[in-house]
């Protein structure tokens, strides 16, 4: 069991790595594009193209990590986000530059089966809040990211974020090869000798595809103003770089305190309530950070509000979403991280447009989230009704 926990560690300081290496170089973006005579569109279309890349392996990954094993993927896709990485400073233009962060991107795509090996080795109480914790890379990111970046680009070049990065993933590199469980490949059994009729099946399960939906579509608010934010903030509204970091501190530390709240709930989760929960909060958060952006504070408060409720949500969502379907935790995985990095790839480059319509203002992101709050937390009660209900017919089944 301590062999695992070290595994859990050196996953998550990999997942960190991949996170932070987006948001250490966005407040040095517009640095980047104005070197290269990028538009102010390429800073977003930046953690578009790193986000796409994300999503370009999965299929194929599942059944490959099914045959030969989770270890050897993994530690061959830790691989490969190193060399790209190591390539990035290397860029000598905007097109160089993007297209070397889509195969950066890549290194995302091998998340998913650290998560399946997770879920597999742990039941579910430890496994959605190892999970929760283990989500919260997404906002730590987020969090030290800006302070980070913005640490070594004002004394060093751009360039000097990723090899920063590439230092923190060799470390992350080789705790995995130490202890990531060995879990050989095996031939697929007669059962799943078909792999379009697995994937058919994960694909048609109605609890799945809402749920990476609704998933997809709750943290995306969240993505874009990461992307969006240093166009917005810097470019556009003139801020300093203190300015930015005290927002993304305030806005994405919400999420930092419901997760913390979680991992101090005992017994077993009550999974439809968190649901439930986290989902008025994001509603009344993000539903009034649209109404509240001619006015800062009210603005974070109201994004604070969000991303507390996003995290109290999130890893209860998707616990729910990857059991529903019955079939190979790697193929459902795969498909969740599939779908998940499209949804969001889609719901950013909207983002981008709008913003780049109407200047970058504020104003335009936040009236961006009304819908999304409204679409998020009905999706939400929905699967959590389902849920209740699955529970009560299988309490029911004995007696």
């Amino acid at each position: 069991m301590k062999r695992l926990w070290w595994f859990s560690a050196f996953f998550l300081l990999y997942e960190l790595t991949v996170y932070l290496t987006n948001d250490m170089i966005m407040p040095g973006m517009p640095r980047v594009m104005a070197e290269f005579g990028g538009p102010s569109r390429y800073i977003g279309l930046s953690l578009s193209l790193y986000i796409l890349g994300g999503c370009t392996l999965q299929i194929f990954l599942g059944p490959l990590a099914d045959r030969i094993g989770k270890r050897r993927v993994m530690l061959g896709g830790a691989a490969f986000f190193l060399l790209a990485t190591a390539l990035v400073p290397l860029a000598g233009s905007s097109p160089q530059f993007l297209a070397i962060r889509f195969f950066q991107g890549m290194g995302s795509c091998f998340i998913f089966i650290g998560y399946a090996a997770i879920h597999e080795l742990f039941d579910d109480t430890r496994a959605v809040k190892l999970t929760t914790l283990m989500g919260n890379t997404t906002v730590f990111a987020p969090l030290i990211g800006p302070v980070a970046g913005s640490a070594v680009i004002s004394v060093f070049d751009w360039r000097a974020v990723f090899v920063t990065a590439f230092v923190l993933g060799a470390v992350a590199w080789a705790g995995l090869f130490r202890t990531m469980p060995t879990g050989g490949g095996k031939p697929l059994a007669a059962g799943e000798k078909s792999l379009a009729a697995s994937y058919r099946a994960i694909f048609t399960n109605r609890t799945f595809m809402l749920g990476i939906l609704v998933a997809g579509l709750a943290i995306t608010p969240l993505t874009a103003w990461i992307g969006l934010s240093p166009a917005i903030l810097l470019q556009h509204g003139g801020a300093s770089y203190g300015t930015y970091i005290a927002w993304q501190c305030a806005i994405f530390v919400g999420f930092v305190l419901s997760t913390f709240a979680i991992q101090r709930m005992g017994g077993e989760l009550p999974l439809g309530r968190l649901l439930r929960q986290g989902g008025l909060l994001a509603l009344v958060g993000l539903g009034g950070a649209g109404f509240a952006a001619g006015q800062p504070q009210l603005f974070i408060a109201c994004m604070f509000v969000f991303s507390a409720g996003f995290g109290l949500f999130n890893g209860a969502l998707i616990r729910i979403a990857l059991t529903a379907t019955g079939q190979s935790m790697s193929l459902t995985s795969a498909a969740m991280s599939l779908l998940y990095c499209l949804y969001i790839a889609l719901g950013l480059e909207l983002y981008n447009a709008i913003c780049e319509r109407f200047g970058y203002t504020l104003q335009a992101y936040a009236l961006c989230g009304v819908p999304v709050a409204l679409a998020v937390c009905a999706g939400l009660f929905y699967i959590a009704r389902g849920h209740d209900a699955r529970l009560r017919a299988t309490v029911a089944v004995p007696a």
